[in-house]
């Protein structure tokens, strides 16, 4: 059989077995940079979904070049560089692993993968079979050993402070001489793929929560796929306060919730060995005894001199439907009216200055708890405009016709409404209400001089309004005057 052919049937295999994630690669010893002559062995890791034995290809460079599930290098030669994967049976590759193999003096051995919560080895390698001596680690160009015979630097607990650019030197023997090293570097960058694990978000189930249901939080992340055998424990908090210490199970339930139970909850992740630990961002859960209220009005347009009602509308919690509430009402934040058990307010004969922002507040009469409804705008319609007293002629003259005309303007909305008319005189009601809207004096006199009001009202006087003074003077007729003259 060729090998063409047994590749193919492998394939087959590979096709019909199954693994639960993607395979990763890893390397023994656990260096990306080797010399020439070193060896290392490539195990493709993965957590099978089921019992029985996996097949596995490998790849150099997206060429087929091995089965099974590790793969040695011995001897290694620089043509052995490249980037290595391996797949198994879902058709699934890894990612790419790095090796890189050197012919020079000195490499600075570093891990294939690094994550914080790590223990660090950096190792500063001179080519197998020469001496060395004098290793000195630099990070971002400043020395932080210097001169030592010790060829690895360890980092305890690899976190954001320890990224950054690495280099080391060291003299290596050969030929009964010293010769100084080359500097070799190396980035450790953190981003999210380098992550043990992502920042916990905090889930709420129910999204909406109700004194005396069941309440489940969620602890929610990601593992690196490196790293998904890591045992990750969870804690829960309230306020602050620790509510379910640390443990294996991401979640948190609450049976039968109280007011008490709002609060500010957030979850933290911890890895199994303490060393990397990350909170999520807060969640504001309010335990509702009833829901915020909502101000109704009615009758959506109000109109000076009738009626409107207010009413505050909320949903008590299907545990509590015995629970009292109280309600209040406010216009422009004054109050209208305090607290009682009643959730309508009514006002009567409104005027203009009925408008304004109103809402209402509700409480519970064991409780703490208050809600306010959201502002409405309330406008009271004008039924009719403020009267205007009109002369007719603008000038007078005893015994001269004179006629007062009271007007006004109706609503459009209001044009079948009866409207009734007086007149004053100084004060003094010189024709009573009726619906005429005109007072008439056929010849007018100088005693009928002065200051002259007109009033409108409703024909049920929910509504009264006083038009502005006007003052009538009446000149002495001047041909009278001559005749009166020549009888002296």
């Amino acid at each position: 059989m060729s090998p063409e052919t047994s590749m193919l049937l492998l394939w087959l295999v590979l096709l019909q077995e199954g693994a639960s994630i993607r395979p990763v690669v890893t390397f023994t010893p656990n260096y990306k940079k080797i010399f020439t002559t070193e060896s290392t062995t490539m195990t493709c890791d993965v957590e099978a979904t089921r019992g029985g034995d996996l097949n596995y290809i490998w790849y150099k460079d997206h060429v087929q070049m091995h089965s099974g599930k590790t793969y040695k290098i011995q001897n290694a030669g620089t043509s052995h560089s490249g980037n290595y994967r391996c797949q198994t049976s879902t058709g699934e590759r890894s990612d790419p692993a790095r090796l890189d193999v050197s012919n020079g003096w000195l490499i600075l051995q570093t891990p294939l993968y690094v994550y914080e919560g790590d223990k660090m080895k950096l190792r500063c390698h001179h080519y197998p079979g020469y001496g060395g001596s004098q290793t000195t680690f630099y990070k971002e160009n400043k020395v932080i050993t210097d001169g030592r015979d010790d060829e690895e630097f360890h980092i305890s607990n690899v976190d954001r402070t320890s990224a950054g650019k690495y280099k080391c030197r060291k003299e290596v023997y050969y030929y009964s001489s010293y010769t100084s090293s080359f500097f070799t570097s190396v980035f450790v960058i953190f981003c999210s793929s380098l992550e043990l694990f992502s920042p916990p978000v905090l889930k709420v189930s129910p999204e909406l929560v109700n004194e005396g249901k069941n309440m489940t939080l969620t602890c929610d992340t990601n593992l690196s796929e490196h790293r998904q055998t890591t045992q990750l424990q969870y804690a829960f908090y309230r306020d602050g306060e620790i509510i379910q210490g640390f443990n294996s199970s991401n979640r948190y339930e609450a049976k039968f919730l109280k007011e008490e139970n709002s609060g500010t909850y957030t979850c933290e992740i911890q890895a199994s060995n303490s060393r990397v630990k990350k909170r999520s961002k807060e969640v504001q859960i309010e335990v509702e005894l009833f829901s915020p209220p909502v101000l109704k009005v009615s009758p959506e347009l109000v109109n000076e001199g009738e009626n409107m009602t207010l009413t505050c509308d909320t949903n008590l919690s299907e545990h509590r439907q015995t629970t009292e509430l109280q309600y209040a009402f406010y216009r422009d934040g004054e109050i209208i009216q305090g607290f009682n058990s009643s959730h309508i307010y009514e006002a009567k004969f409104i005027k203009e200055e009925n408008s304004g922002t109103y809402t209402c507040e509700i409480q519970a009469s064991n409780s703490r708890v208050k809600k306010r409804s959201k502002e409405v705008q309330i406008e009271v319609l004008e039924l009719f405009s403020l009267p205007a007293i009109r002369l007719s002629p603008y000038l007078l003259t005893e015994g001269d016709h004179m006629a007062l005309t009271c007007h006004t303007i109706l609503s459009p909305l209001r044009q079948t409404t009866v409207l009734e008319f007086a007149f004053y005189r100084d004060g003094q009601e010189i024709q009573e209400f009726s619906l005429s809207n005109k007072y008439e004096i056929q010849s007018v006199k100088q005693h009928d001089a002065g200051d002259y009001n007109c009033e409108i009202k409703t024909s049920n006087s929910r509504i009264k309004k006083m038009s502005t003074m006007l003052t009538i003077q009446v000149n002495k007729n001047s041909q009278q005057g001559e005749w009166e003259l020549q009888r002296e």
